[in-house]
């Protein structure tokens, strides 16, 4: 098996992949363990960034607003 850290088009990891074989891929990235300590690190000059890039929503907040309050109202109704 082999490990893989999954590289958006900034070079940020979003995925961890475990595969049967080898993949030569630019956006794929060989790593030994399948430890989230990849997830949202930059892959830049065969380096890891020390840093996380997490990603930052974009979305309206009234449109967030909207749904956390369906969310409520469908928890407290199933209860």
């Amino acid at each position: 098996m082999k490990i893989y850290a999954v590289l958006n088009k900034n070079k940020i990891c979003t995925g961890i992949s475990q595969l049967s074989g080898e993949v030569i891929q630019a956006d794929m990235i060989e790593i030994t363990t399948t430890d989230m300590k990849y997830m949202w690190k930059k892959f830049e000059n065969s380096v890891w960034s020390t840093g996380t890039f997490e990603p930052v929503s974009t979305a309206p907040i009234d449109e967030f607003t909207q749904y956390k309050k369906l969310v409520d109202t469908l928890v407290k109704d199933s209860l």
